[in-house]
């Protein structure tokens, strides 16, 4: 009995899915000079409806948002060396989505 406790527990509260990823900036600078202002990081989440075989988004991904919270956390013009990951967890039929960001805050020099 014991074990078909913790089997019901795992299967309704269980995490799946991970993802990770780099990129060097979210604008161009090509022939730009900039200055570092620090680090920024943020998570953001939404929710989503799980049917089991198909999935229903309850809400946008708010990557844009994070991006400009990001830049508002050192009022930065752009941000540079992006990490960025993604996980979710499953509760019943509910999937939050997370949004996690790091990066480097930077202001663009006016020529």
């Amino acid at each position: 009995m014991r074990w078909f406790a913790i089997i019901s527990l795992s299967v309704l509260f269980s995490c799946a899915g991970a993802s990770a990823g780099i990129a060097v900036s979210n604008v161009p600078l090509e022939g730009k000079t900039y200055t570092v202002l620090g680090p920024g990081e943020i998570t953001k989440s939404w929710w989503g409806l799980d049917l089991g075989i198909i999935g229903f988004p309850l809400g946008e991904p708010p990557i844009s948002e994070a991006l400009d919270d990001v830049m508002k956390q050192k009022e930065g013009d752009a941000l540079v060396n992006l990490r960025f990951s993604t996980d979710r967890t499953i509760i019943f039929f509910l999937t939050r989505h997370r949004f996690h960001l790091k990066a480097d805050v930077i202001r663009i020099e006016k020529k």
